[in-house]
């Protein structure tokens, strides 16, 4: 036992002592006696405790070295070093032994005494196996010189000489231990990691080594960047020592073998691709090699192999290649992090039957030693943790490590024995890669840090001299995630000071003290905090500990569906952090699956197993929550809340107010409560449970902003905060479930970026958590004549994610002068205000009138513009007016006061006044039609010009010449375009144009009936300039020129519009002849009280109706039907007349039908029976009586009824309708008239038809049996162009189908055909040349010979026929192909 006197005090006394050392030197009398008294007894039990700890030491420390290893061969050296220096820096190779040897050097060198040697270690299962080592090696049981301390797991106490920890837990003792008191010595191990930790911790120990004379620290790592540390730490301007451990137990041989020829630095490159394909047969062949060395050096049984693999995943997949590969004796077994205690103990403690192959992550690259490895197989990558400031999001990329990470796994074999280290990768890789890893500082979150710097009033982070400055990017954004959670006040930090390196100003919240003084991660803090806001704080407590500690549950890799299927049982919809309150109910409270008994310790251990828990898991996360609840409770938490809400009940709806639940409740019960979906949300407000759902997760949602999501079209993909898209981890509760809005817990980039631990949440709840981080905007303020009053949506934003699209808000409220602008101008100049008001009607109207001369005279300059309009009325209305409900109060007393103040006056609105009644006409007359006409002056749009609305039925009786003639306002303009269109030849006579349109215009008449291009053709005549119609292009001037015709239905709805005239009479041909109506009884005789035409008049629109009489089906009588189209009454009407004319013949019918003869039978027989041959011949001399012998009506006095309608239809005659409008008999006396010429040569006429008739049909059955002699092959195209002819002559059928004028050709036509077949074999190429000469025309006739248009040209072609093949048979009228192309282009341009 040492003696008290003169020895050192423990260092946490040493302060104090020194403190009532001064003040007894600086007093008298008693309070001097009082501090000679506390002194000596702080100072008797303070070095009573060193003394202890003294006799605590283990004796003969040298013997229990390990010497064999290299550190120990410097072990004089190191305590000496120790000894004379307040820092020492000690460097060597892996298997050195400066883990587990430098603590027994420490207390060798007399350390451990005035407190304890903290001995730092970056991984938790590093430092329980280095305890575990040191405490076995030093011959005791752990807990007594050798401690540790895990996260809140602690073996041992403050008795203990050396503490093994995690730098994390040195970090949280920073917080009540400034000075770290607690302390003599701080040895930081595996410093090359670099962690955050690690960084802090050396910093903050370069500060306080000045104020800690007496603290030692000792640095040490396997590789180590020496001269940075050494300078980082120098005193005096001397560096800190370096020692490095020269050599090691035993050599490690390095082998390459890379398994591609290219260097990759990360799973991005393409070459990765490669290196995953070769990699199983690649690490077969490496296992072979390594057990073939372990056979050739004769130590076949110990030849354990440890591979070091990127990812978990990748452990199972190499773990499936090799027991598929099936070494004899060997055992392959995993080892990462994540793994269960039970399962890492099989590879701390072998069984010694036969060889391992250990499979690991980066977790056994430093500090763990896994026993008797003789071989090393390193795949060269490991996933690096790399935080993205942008998305806020942890990617964890595979990437190449570092020269100094390899030489740590090679470092892991040669410990007992010579070694082998296979890198599957080339020499050049490796040397290209950098040499240290990247120092976590500048790829991590720094809010931790920045929190308790905060705490620590340590200063701001860009003025702490850590050994690596972090990235500024880095720092404003762990500055901005405090801000977020709330830990921040965001008006101290200023972008300018950021961007400046400035100082920014301490600003920890409230909330922010209370975070700062929790040991967990900043957002689990939050969490918490909000718990407590909430009244969950119990059930926040059991998800915080679970999500500080590693996930309880196990997926053995034989038993994945099993474990999932066990874990199921505690899942809740909705929500995966309810799966927690569930199983911690379940482990530790009452629950259903243990028929509502509280388990036993035992008991608990067999659920776990039973149930894929790991205990050690379930321990730590029951020592985790009963310690943050006693931190929570010491702060002055209240975790149980028992408070009287019955009269209170604060009910959470959409509107986000806070929520509560009623008092009494138990905890267990408040846990049942918490598990509901947010369905019942939803659906139940009121209930209870759904309220406390609410509550747990919009606690945990204050700590959680970052990680908001919404579902987007795309399957399964949601946009994040920061437009960061991103998928539901498979394993979560919520996995193809389509949820809305989540929120989850972390998110990390793997193959994809997968959120994990998510929830269901309402978007109206983070309206609430988070209002100082919304952005508002606002945008498509509109004047809402329903509301009356100015309105915009509003956009609201969290960090980029729309949180609410669209939502109207008032906007007057917002921005008064814009809002009272928007009213001006869209309530009252666009006139929609909503309600009637007499100035708005007068002024529109007033406007609108104006609007129309302006269309008329296409001009934009009469009305004066908006801006004018708003001016008249911002003048008048005061600058608070932006609502139909302000301004009427103010309008009705300004009314009173001045009437008719807010009306337009002329000089208000009008520039100039302009009178166009004359010039533009509001209907137009065409023929017997009176059009509404309507005017629009935009050259954008469609309807620019004038628009003529023009019913279906009534299409026909539009008058393309007189259309033409356009509106006179605007036809000089028509005039000289029309002669610009002129082909350049004749342009060429007539410049300058404007010049001869003033000639010329003078002599247009638009009353006559020579349409304008007639006359424009007789006015450049007497110029001297000679020009045709078909030379002038009408559809090429400018659209407004040309009226637009809209074709109406009986509704007057539109049902096309177009410019061209004939193109919408030939498309609505068939609705605008078919008859409309049919008057009731038939009629024998011509009824007196026949009407051809008459006047309808329908919204505004006068047409003509025409009316006929058509024969009934037996072609015996007749009924009066009506047409709009003229020419289809005409020709039913012809009919008609001679349907009654036919009834009245008599027995001159069968006298006539009586001379048909046999030859004449026969040549008809292929086209139908003698009945049908009858009424041919009756029908054509009916025709041919008609046209030869019918009197012309316009020269015969008629009476005054008949005048009337042929005077009603003048202006509808043509060229092709002009001898029926003659001809026909349009009452009951040109019928008598008619009929009795008929009759009277009915007979003599019939004599000739008969003659005509079989002549056409012998000449045809001829023509039909010269034409089944030729060869088709020979003649096909000839034999092609005559059936096509025949088919167009309509033999079957003719009298009916072609006009009599035409069909008495037919003779002539036969006759050159048969003239034709007989030629043919001897004249092939000459028919041939002709045949192609008629293609153009022969196509044209496909498409309009029934139209009656195109019949002059339809039978011009019959005489171009004759022309071409029967010469020298003479045609009818001169006939050529000019002559043809000629009248094509007449009849195509009119």
């Amino acid at each position: 036992m040492h003696s008290t006197d003169n020895l050192p005090v423990l260092a946490k006394d040493r302060h104090y002592l020194n403190k009532l050392k001064q003040k007894m030197n600086s007093t008298t009398g008693d309070l001097k006696t009082k501090c000679k008294i506390r002194y000596d007894a702080i100072y008797e039990r303070s070095a009573e405790q060193v003394a202890n700890r003294m006799d605590s030491i283990p004796k003969n420390l040298s013997e229990k070295l390990n010497h064999d290893l290299p550190v120990t061969a410097e072990a004089d050296t190191l305590i000496q070093a120790i000894r004379d220096h307040q820092v020492v820096i000690i460097a060597g190779e892996t298997g050195s032994g400066k883990t587990t040897q430098l603590p027994k050097l420490a207390m060798m060198a007399g350390r451990g005494i005035t407190g304890q040697i903290g001995h730092t270690q970056p991984r938790r299962l590093a430092a329980r196996s280095v305890a575990m080592r040191i405490a076995e090696e030093l011959g005791e049981p752990l807990g007594q010189t050798v401690s540790f301390k895990i996260r809140f797991t602690e073996e041992g106490g403050k008795h203990s000489i050396v503490k093994l920890m995690t730098d994390g837990v040195l970090l949280a003792e920073l917080g009540s231990d400034k000075f770290l008191a607690n302390y003599d010595t701080i040895i930081i191990d595996e410093a090359h990691e670099r962690s955050l930790n690690i960084d802090f911790i050396m910093g903050y120990l370069k500060r306080l080594l000045p104020k800690r004379p007496d603290l030692k620290v000792i640095i040490t790592s396997a590789t180590l960047d020496t001269q940075r540390f050494s300078d980082y730490f120098a005193a005096n301007g001397k560096p800190a020592p370096v020692y490095i451990v020269e050599g090691r137990s035993y050599p490690v041989e390095v082998r390459y073998h890379p398994l591609t020829d290219t260097i990759v630095s990360s799973q991005d490159d393409d070459a990765f691709d490669d290196i995953e394909d070769n990699l199983p047969r690649a690490l077969t062949a490496a296992v072979n090699e390594c057990f073939e060395d372990a056979r050739t050096k004769g130590h076949p049984d110990q030849a354990d192999i440890l591979i070091f693999a990127a990812t978990e995943a990748e452990i199972r997949e190499l773990q499936e290649v090799l027991m598929l590969y099936a070494p004899a004796h060997t055992e392959i077994l995993p080892l990462f992090a994540r793994q269960s205690y039970g399962e890492q103990q099989k590879i701390f403690a072998p069984s010694g039957k036969g060889r391992r192959i250990i499979i690991a992550t980066n977790v056994a690259e430093t500090a763990l030693t896994v026993p008797n490895i003789r071989y090393v197989i390193d795949l060269g990558f490991a996933r690096i943790s790399r935080y993205n400031y942008r998305s806020r999001i942890q990617r964890l990329p595979i990437e190449a490590i570092s020269q100094a990470a390899a030489n740590q796994r090679k470092g892991r074999c040669g410990r007992v024995a010579p070694g082998v280290c296979i890198r599957l990768y080339s020499e050049e890789d490796f040397n290209s890669r950098p040499e240290f890893t990247e120092p976590e500082i500048l790829r991590t979150n720094l809010a931790s840090v920045i929190l308790q710097m905060e705490r620590l009033q340590l200063g701001d982070v860009n003025a702490f001299d850590f050994i690596t400055p972090p990235d500024l990017r880095l720092v404003n954004d762990g500055r901005k995630l405090l801000i977020e959670l709330g830990a921040l006040d965001d008006k101290s930090f200023t972008k300018t000071r950021a961007k400046k390196g400035r100082t920014q100003l301490s600003s920890l919240t409230k909330i922010g003290q209370q975070m700062a003084k929790m040991p967990i991660d900043p957002r689990l803090a939050r969490m918490l905090v909000a718990g407590d806001t909430f009244d969950c704080l119990a059930d926040i407590l059991i998800i915080v500990s679970a999500l500080a500690v590693q996930d309880v549950r196990e997926r053995p890799i034989n038993k994945h569906a099993q474990a999932d299927q066990k874990h199921a049982l505690f899942r809740k919809e909705d929500s995966d952090f309810l799966f927690y309150l569930e199983l911690f109910a379940a482990l530790f409270d009452q629950h259903s699956t243990n028929d509502n008994q509280a388990l036993s310790s035992n008991a608990r251990r067999n659920f776990a197993k039973k149930h894929y828990l790991s205990y050690a898991r379930i321990r730590e996360w029951q020592k985790t929550h009963r310690q943050l609840s006693e931190m929570m409770a010491e702060m002055g938490f209240e975790i149980n809340k028992q408070k009287n809400h019955q009269n209170d009940v604060k009910i959470d709806t959409k509107k986000g107010v806070r929520l509560s639940l009623k008092s009494g409740t138990s905890h267990q019960k408040s846990i049942k409560q918490a598990l509901v979906g947010a369905k019942a949300l939803k659906n139940d407000i009121d209930n209870k449970t759904s309220i406390h759902y609410a509550n747990i997760h919009r606690a945990l949602l204050s700590a959680l902003l970052s990680f908001v999501a919404h579902k987007t079209d795309t399957v399964g993909e949601y946009l994040m905060a920061r437009s960061q898209k991103a998928r539901i981890f498979p394993a979560s509760t919520l996995h193809k479930k389509g949820a809305q809005w989540v929120m989850a817990f972390e998110v990390v980039e793997t193959s994809q970026v997968y959120m994990r631990t998510l929830a269901k949440i309402e978007p109206e709840w983070i309206i609430k958590a988070a209002p100082n981080l919304l952005k508002y905007h606002y945008f498509e303020p509109h004047w809402s004549k329903k509301a009356g009053r100015v309105r915009a949506y509003a956009q609201i934003s969290l960090f980029g994610l729309i949180v609410i699209a669209k939502e109207l808000v008032n906007f007057e409220q917002i921005d008064l002068v814009q809002a009272r602008e928007i009213f001006i101008r869209d309530a009252l100049v666009a006139n929609q205000y909503g309600m009637q008001m007499k100035f708005l009607a007068d002024n529109a109207n007033k406007i609108k009138d104006i609007e129309r001369i302006e269309d008329k005279l296409r001009r934009r300059d009469l009305l004066v513009d908006e801006e004018s309009l708003y001016q008249f009325y911002d003048a008048k209305i005061p600058n608070h007016i932006a609502s139909r409900k302000s301004f009427e109060e103010f309008y009705h007393d300004a009314e009173n006061k001045t009437p008719n103040f807010l009306h337009f006056s002329d000089e208000d609105v009008l520039n100039e006044a302009v009178d166009d009644s004359r010039e533009f006409p509001e209907s137009w007359h065409l023929g017997g039609l009176r059009l509404p006409l309507s005017y629009v002056f935009d050259p954008a749009a469609d309807n620019d010009g004038v628009t003529v609305h023009v019913p279906i039925k009534a299409l026909a009786q539009v008058d393309p010449v007189a259309l033409l003639w356009g509106i006179s306002g605007w036809r000089y303009e028509l005039v000289l375009q029309l002669l610009k269109t002129l082909p350049k030849e004749i342009r060429r006579q007539i410049v300058p144009i404007p010049d001869t349109c003033q000639k010329i215009f003078h002599q247009l008449d638009a009353s006559s009936k020579m349409g304008l291009l007639d006359q424009l053709v007789a006015a450049l005549k007497t110029l001297g300039v000679q020009a045709h119609a078909q030379d002038f292009a009408p559809d090429k001037v400018e659209d407004y020129l040309r009226p637009l015709i809209c074709v109406v239905d009986d509704k007057n709805r539109v049902i096309e519009k177009s410019r061209d005239l004939p193109k919408l009479q030939a498309r609505h041909r068939k609705a605008s002849v078919q008859s409309i109506a049919i008057e009731q009884g038939v009629h024998h005789h011509f009824p007196n009280h026949f009407n051809f035409v008459k006047n309808k008049h329908t919204s505004g629109i006068v047409m003509q109706e025409f009316s006929a009489l058509k024969a009934d089906a037996a072609q015996s009588a007749v009924f009066i039907a009506t047409f709009t189209e003229i020419n289809a009454a005409l020709a039913e009407h012809k009919k008609g007349v001679l349907t009654l004319i036919k009834g009245h013949l008599g027995a001159k019918q069968k006298q006539l039908t009586g001379q048909i003869d046999k030859a004449f039978k026969l040549a008809f027989a292929p086209l139908g029976d003698l009945e049908k041959l009858k009424n041919i011949v009756v029908h054509a001399t009916l025709e041919a009586c008609l046209y030869d012998y019918g009197p012309d009506f316009d020269h015969k006095p008629v009476s005054q009824h008949v005048d009337h309608a042929r005077a009603a239809i003048a202006g509808l005659i043509t060229q092709n309708n002009q001898w029926l409008i003659s001809h026909l008999p349009l009452d009951e006396r040109e019928f008598d008239d008619c009929q009795d010429l008929i009759l009277k040569n009915f007979l003599l006429v019939g004599q000739e038809i008969l003659r005509n008739l079989k002549e056409i049909y012998t000449a045809w059955q001829t023509a039909r049996g010269k034409l089944l002699m030729l060869d088709q092959e020979i003649f096909g195209e000839n034999i092609e162009d005559i059936e096509g002819q025949l088919d167009d002559l309509q033999l079957a059928n003719f009298v009916y189908q072609t006009d009599y004028r035409h069909w008495r050709q037919y003779p002539r036509y036969l006759q050159a055909l048969n003239i034709r077949l007989d030629r043919l074999q001897h004249n092939l190429e000459a028919d041939l040349d002709a045949v192609y000469l008629l293609d153009t025309h022969m196509e044209r006739l496909a498409r309009c010979v029934k139209n009656p248009k195109f019949a002059e040209y339809r039978w011009l072609v019959e005489e171009y026929r004759i022309n071409l093949f029967a010469q020298p048979m003479k045609t009818v009228q001169p006939v050529s192909a000019k002559r043809l192309e000629t009248l094509w282009a007449n009849l195509t341009t009119q």
